[in-house]
């Protein structure tokens, strides 16, 4: 069970790092031409051979650019989706490596490392419909209609505070439990608010959100493109998702 939940740990990691690799040459592509073409050179074999690698590489990025303007809320939900379910697979594996540790040195102890499908779905649905589709939606369609579309300071700060002190003590971390309620055998939605709000006030749970997330927000909404905002969003909720999820590990250990 260990060296599975070390695989499984692998594949993820490396997967979301190939993603993020490709989110900064986007962002570096829709910020620069990045790829102008140079003044001549003098070995035409080599030239040729750099041409060929630039444009396969400027294609793709070009694909994955188009994917995201084109179809934001499938780009959203796929993104987020995997990204939701891989960091809490990331959380498990760690978890259950640290009881098998445990377990090795007290063999009186019934060992219980089974994979928790049920939690890595709710962050699977968490993250394609809540920070995929509707994050899409509010990012993207009603704050520029309510703030406009400028990115100065102030239309910035305006939606960083509505952001932080409405929507996310209001609907991003309360969705997130109640999702995960939702989907678990032994709970139901009122549990899942009530394990919400112990969060709160016994883990510091909006206070560590607002630490990470109040400076990443200035850079969502004040320099990164529209279409590109929710995948930035989602290369750093990797890392808060995990946290999220000991967060929950951690709270249900000691209830």
């Amino acid at each position: 069970t260990q060296s599975r939940f070390i695989i499984i740990s692998s594949i993820t990691t490396i997967t979301m790092t190939a993603f993020q690799s490709i989110l900064l040459l986007v962002l570096a592509a829709s910020s620069a031409d990045a790829f102008a073409p140079v003044g001549p050179i003098a070995k035409p074999s080599v030239t040729s051979l750099n041409a060929v690698d630039i444009a396969s590489t400027a294609n793709l990025i070009g694909a994955v650019d188009t994917f995201y303007h084109t179809q934001p809320y499938a780009a959203a939900f796929v993104t987020c989706s995997v990204k939701a379910s891989a960091a809490d697979l990331v959380v498990q594996s760690n978890t259950d490596t640290e009881e098998d540790t445990t377990l090795s040195m007290d063999t009186t102890q019934e060992e219980n490392n089974d994979f928790d499908i049920s939690r890595t779905f709710a962050f699977w649905l968490y993250g394609g419909l809540y920070q995929g589709c509707m994050q899409e939606y509010l990012y993207n369609s009603v704050f520029p209609s309510v703030f406009g579309d400028s990115q100065s300071w102030v239309t910035v700060l305006q939606e960083v505070a509505l952001d932080m002190s409405i929507l996310t003590p209001f609907l991003c971390l309360p969705v997130a439990y109640i999702v995960k309620a939702g989907v678990a055998q032994d709970e139901n939605l009122f549990d899942g608010l009530s394990k919400y709000w112990n969060h709160v006030q016994n883990e510091q749970l909006l206070i560590k959100y607002w630490s990470l997330w109040a400076p990443v927000q200035v850079l969502t909404f004040g320099v990164i493109p529209h279409h590109l905002r929710i995948p930035f969003v989602a290369f750093v909720s990797f890392f808060w998702l995990m946290r999220l999820s000991n967060i929950s590990a951690q709270a249900e250990t000691t209830e």
